[in-house]
């Protein structure tokens, strides 16, 4: 029997006619000097607002220099060089799929908000340039094909196989991604405009390394019969051009239930045709009929999945548990490369590790030992147990 494990937003983004103070713009280009500099993301304190921002060293095509982020549950932020002119939309958020995830829909709104506010944004008017909404599905005995889809005419379908497994499309036709013999992701449609995806979310769970996703769902991950479908129903701003003079996201909400229904009407999973020629007489397949159903009775709103500070805790100890492998496969190479055998090594490791990490404190010294120590705890700031 499939199970709907959960169903949410798993993206936002939106453009906002907004502007920045001076002083603030001006902290921005001296981080985005230093972040250059290095090369890599530097810490940058941004306004009132909470928290540690990182700003990458490079910018985005449109104009927006400074590209800032707060965290895995946070969003990212695109910000053009000269934000004073209110009448030009100098900011572009990205929300993170975590941060709907743990923050639920409104959650997410009213975050944003007090973000941008602590920011130091001004906002004059806002215009939502993609909404997506995304459903898993507890089925076991699922195997996706991509002939079952019925789609509308004007919809190309065709096929392209792929041994890579990137799960966003690039073309307007049906593509479909294979792992072995099975199909793992069908995509129909073309953004910025209507585009739906089927894809093997346990999979993906599992190669992207997100396990935060098993506790969400309540599934064991080392369980392969607990195989989980997503759904996801995308609508970039060629959706909402054709409906909406404007884009702000109470319009956007008022006709996205409907939105939602009519997609999963067009682009249907049905059962095998083999029985008839006739695709309107076509069973929907039972994943896809309890899709409808659930979008039938849409929620008006959607509660955090899972606590933000245990989602925090899980990607805090995946990235421990990669840097100590790494730390150690590293130590293992210099050993090596010093001429100690591989015998030696498995028999004076604590010892051998203590003299190597004896000589680099005496090389670098202690001060530029803890400088660099605090820069990377910069780095780590929306993650590192306090």
């Amino acid at each position: 029997m499939y199970q709907i494990l959960y169903a949410g937003f798993d993206t936002l983004d939106i453009a906002f006619e907004a502007t920045l103070p001076q002083e603030t713009l001006d902290v921005l280009e001296q981080a985005r000097n230093l972040a250059e500099a290095s090369q890599k993301e530097e810490p940058v304190k941004i306004g009132r607002a909470d928290g540690t921002f990182l700003i990458k060293p490079h910018g985005q095509r449109g104009g927006f220099r400074y590209i800032v982020t707060n965290g895995p549950t946070g969003a990212i932020f695109s910000i053009k060089k000269n934000a004073t002119n209110p009448n030009d939309w100098n900011l572009f958020v990205s929300v993170r799929a975590l941060c709907l995830l743990t923050k639920g829909y409104d959650g997410t709104k009213t975050w944003l908000h007090d973000t941008l506010a602590g920011m130091g944004f001004t906002v004059k008017s806002h215009s939502v340039n993609r909404l997506d909404y995304a459903v898993d599905i507890l089925a076991p005995d699922f195997r996706l094909d991509p002939n079952c889809f019925v789609t509308p005419a004007q919809s190309k379908v065709g096929m392209f196989w792929s041994k890579d497994t990137l799960l966003d499309d690039d073309g307007n036709k049906a593509q479909a991604v294979m792992r072995g013999h099975n199909f793992e992701s069908v995509t129909i449609g073309k953004m910025p405009n209507r585009q739906v995806i089927v894809y093997d979310k346990r999979r993906a769970a599992i190669d992207l390394k997100t396990p935060y996703w098993f506790e969400a769902w309540g599934i064991d991950k080392d369980d392969p019969g607990a195989r989980v479908w997503r759904v996801e129903i995308r609508a970039g701003k060629g959706v909402f051009e054709k409906k909406l003079l404007k884009r702000p996201l109470l319009a956007i909400e008022a006709i996205f239930g409907d939105y939602l229904r009519d997609t999963a009407n067009q682009v249907r999973y049905v059962s095998p045709r083999n029985d008839t020629s006739n695709v309107t007489r076509a069973k929907l397949n039972p994943l896809w009929r309890l899709l409808a159903e659930h979008l039938a009775k849409l929620p008006k709103s959607s509660d955090p999945a899972l606590p933000e500070a245990r989602v925090i805790e899980i990607i805090r100890q995946q990235r421990h548990d990669m840097a100590l492998k790494q730390a150690f496969g590293n130590l293992l190479n210099a050993l090596l490369l010093n001429g100690i055998s591989p015998e030696d090594i498995s028999m004076e490791l604590p010892l051998l590790a203590e003299n190597a990490a004896t000589t680099y404190v005496n090389d670098l010294g202690h001060y530029l030992l803890r400088k660099k120590a605090t820069e990377i705890a910069h780095r780590l700031g929306h993650i590192i147990q306090k």
